[in-house]
């Protein structure tokens, strides 16, 4: 008797422009950079997960290590106190970082995000850039993260969540789930997605410009998810082998405005 072989992929249609599917175990994602005065929407975008984001997620998946060791941001921009050694903690998304290599001069030339590509280090914004011997506070450092100390600055690439992630499982019209799921009568789809909220403020970005090219010129047009684990040294929270998940790519939003924020509402579907 022959063998007989299969070969079966998951595939996911297209719905729309807001909906589509990323790959790699995310469906789509639904994103919503707001003004956090207002409320008002300013861009409604959808990211792209990258090869780094994939192997993240097999990996978690099937409890596999991953085939090769893509470069991480703690090497590419020499962060303080990075090791290289196997993780301590649970490695798991956690960071966000934002930079502009993602549109080109006028906001109509948003580049497509490569699947092969990350941001560059030297693409990257850091979120705090202060003297330092005006380094941030405790407090402030359970925010900002991606250490770096340059001539006279100190510099943090990375920032934390704003809140916690939340799952939602609910049907589409709204309507929360419960364990009777499977004995219902209700037809209605079922969707399950995860809540991220992500911030700048209005001082987030700006001190880099400033020292570097001027205020004029501050801008951010990508915003990249990481992940990342956490090792605790001198009573401090270092991640390590901070590699990015997903990239964003979006119209440039200027940051000359020094009482502009934005708030980004990260909806990733499962």
């Amino acid at each position: 008797m022959s063998n007989v072989i299969k070969l079966m992929k998951d595939k996911f249609d297209q719905l729309d422009s807001h909906k589509i599917y990323t790959g790699n175990g995310i469906q789509r994602t639904d994103i919503f950079i707001k003004d956090p005065i207002t409320g008002e929407t300013l861009q409604r975008v959808s990211n792209k997960v990258i090869v780094a984001g994939s192997a993240f997620t097999a990996c978690k998946h099937f409890d596999i290590a991953p085939s090769i060791a893509l470069p991480n941001y703690n090497t590419a921009l020499s962060l303080d106190q990075s090791v290289a050694s196997a993780p301590e903690t649970i490695s798991k998304v956690c960071l966000f970082g934002v930079g502009i290599d993602g549109c080109g001069a006028e906001s109509s030339q948003v580049y497509d995000v490569k699947y092969s590509k990350w941001t560059p280090a030297d693409m990257l914004v850091p979120f705090k850039y202060v003297n330092d011997t005006a380094d941030l506070s405790a407090a402030e450092r359970s925010l900002y993260f991606g250490r770096k100390i340059v001539t006279g600055k100190v510099a943090y690439y990375f920032k934390a969540f704003e809140a916690e992630p939340v799952m939602h499982q609910q049907y589409i019209d709204g309507t929360p789930i419960d364990a009777n799921l499977y004995n219902s009568s209700n037809t209605t789809e079922v969707e399950t997605y995860v809540e991220l909220r992500l911030k700048i403020t209005n001082t987030d970005c700006r001190d880099f410009f400033k020292a570097t090219t001027g205020i004029n010129t501050a801008k951010v047009n990508t915003i990249t998810l990481l992940d990342a684990w956490a090792k605790t040294i001198d009573g401090k929270v270092y991640y390590q082998d901070i590699q990015p998940l997903t990239k964003l790519n979006i119209q440039n939003e200027s940051l000359f405005d020094e009482t502009k924020g934005l708030d980004i509402f990260y909806h990733i579907y499962y």
